[in-house]
């Protein structure tokens, strides 16, 4: 029942959003049809509740893009809902303002364009470009300052090299997920279309990062869409 309650919640952000949506039973679909939306709701074996999302769009070569999020509370409610808050957070308004033409009065998710510059793809496709939605970059630390967001504008910039050389010119999604505890990097995972994607983790792995003292954390979703006329 608590993925009937999730889907309670995406319906209602889409229509405080002013986005004309229809609950059905398994899903959230925009009228439109140009979003869907299922959910999930599973339990880990150490008792953590985990939500996954799963976001479909005739715009999306890989279908669906699949987004999970640990949460974290005293009861199951408040663990659901805090798992909820990730969602909107991060993947929430780049798929609406990505997949769904909606402009919000402050725009959660960055637009930009990026552009292949490697002519050895030229073949294959000339001057391949992409309409860039990337979410807000969400940190998360036991101290007050999450040390690694510093260094992350030049990863994410060494991140669009690596995209634009070496991906297919379709539709794309990137995931970014970044911890470090205690001086040491403890996780560094960079999926590209739900699966891992280790050309993305190996830059990570070997980026100059400070990790802190305590538990760091930083997370980022990136919408890449075909731009028209490539």
């Amino acid at each position: 029942m608590a993925s009937d309650k999730v889907l309670d919640m995406i319906h209602g952000a889409l229509i405080a959003h002013g986005i004309d949506a229809v609950r059905r039973d398994r899903d959230v679909m925009l009228q439109s049809k140009q979003l869907r939306f299922e959910a999930e709701v599973f339990e880990t074996s150490s008792d953590r509740l985990v939500l996954e999302i799963y976001i479909f769009s005739p715009l999306l070569d890989v279908q669906p893009v699949i987004e999970s999020f640990a949460g974290f509370g005293d009861t199951r409610e408040q663990e659901l809902n805090q798992a909820f808050e990730k969602f909107l957070r991060g993947v929430f308004h780049v798929a609406i303002e990505g997949l769904a033409d909606h402009v919000c009065e402050n725009m959660q998710a960055e637009i930009e364009l990026w552009q292949r510059s490697s002519a050895s793809w030229k073949i294959w496709r000339k001057d391949a470009r992409w309409k860039i939605y990337s979410g807000p970059v969400i940190s998360q630390a036991t101290t007050e300052l999450c040390s690694l967001t510093p260094g992350y504008p030049a990863f994410y910039a060494k991140l669009e090299k690596l995209f634009t050389a070496s991906v297919p010119p379709e539709s794309h999604f990137v995931r970014t997920f970044l911890a470090g505890l205690k001086g040491t990097l403890i996780s560094a995972e960079v999926l590209l279309d739900n699966a891992v994607w280790h050309e993305g983790q190996n830059l990570a792995v070997g980026h100059d990062w400070d990790y802190g003292d305590g538990y760091q954390a930083i997370r980022q979703v990136i919408l890449a869409l075909p731009e028209a006329g490539t």
